[in-house]
């Protein structure tokens, strides 16, 4: 809550959460000592307080020094004191297009795509950054592994973990045919997918699962722990095509970083 909601509260005489508005303004640089010359509270309930002003002119100042915000996007947020309780109005795709031998940036948001480029109707997605900086061995990679991988005229993108996911892509992803996702084969790999799934619903969006996975997850030093199994279980009844990679690691009871494709 806004420091002006408390504010607010006191000047109204309405019971607040002291300890939440002390915390607030611990952040600002404020200490106990300045806040009880300012302030005495009477216990309403645990985690109630009636609060009365001692000292009116100091009040006063604080009334001044934090007004109340209209919080409308992560700029206002900032200026109320915490930008992290708004989202981003754009989110930012690194991408290596087909038309392009250097990756540049795209811009999402909700109603529009900013490419400085005419973006291909096929999309591979890789979710680490050495497999994506390093992309002819990566590609080099996928052509061995999977006999009609075509390298030609489709755009690469960098997940950047879970941050491809963000709802302001959405846009983005209907541009594409098909969506081929190199991801790890760990809950995170798994997540991305999901989230991915969920947020396009996409009739052609794949999990590419290497021939050689069998036998890397079983070289892997990544052992599953048992706080994963029922992540496995949810996954592997709700989202049909991750069932194939699914049953891999459990089989091996390994996860397996894409860096090893390399």
């Amino acid at each position: 809550m806004q420091i002006s909601k408390y504010l607010t509260k006191i000047k109204s005489g309405d019971p607040l959460n002291f300890d939440s508005f002390k915390k607030q303004m611990l952040k600002q640089g404020f200490n106990d000592k300045t806040l009880f010359e300012i302030f005495e509270t009477e216990k309403k309930s645990p985690s109630s307080c009636w609060v009365k002003v001692l000292d009116q002119q100091k009040f006063s100042q604080l009334l001044v020094d934090f007004p109340e915000h209209n919080i409308q996007d992560r700029v206002s947020a900032a200026k109320a004191g915490n930008s992290h309780k708004h989202a981003v109005s754009q989110a930012m795709i690194i991408l290596w297009s087909a038309q392009s031998h250097h990756p540049i940036v795209v811009l999402n948001d909700t109603d529009n795509i900013n490419s400085p480029v005419t973006l291909s109707k096929r999309l591979l997605i890789i979710e680490n950054q050495e497999n994506f900086v390093q992309k002819q061995r990566t590609l080099h990679f996928l052509q061995q592994q999977f006999t009609d991988f075509n390298d030609e005229n489709f755009d690469i993108a960098h997940g950047s973990g879970n941050a491809i996911s963000n709802r302001l892509n959405k846009a983005f992803f209907k541009q594409y045919q098909q969506i081929d996702c190199l991801l790890d084969l760990d809950i995170g790999g798994l997540e991305i997918f999901k989230n991915l799934s969920n947020l396009t619903q996409h009739s052609n969006l794949n999990f590419l699962l290497p021939p050689c996975a069998d036998k890397l997850l079983e070289q892997s030093k990544i052992k599953l722990q048992e706080k994963h199994l029922l992540v496995l279980r949810q996954y592997h009844q709700q989202y049909p095509l991750l069932r194939p990679v699914i049953e891999l690691m459990n089989k091996q009871q390994k996860m397996l970083e894409q860096e090893l494709y390399l």
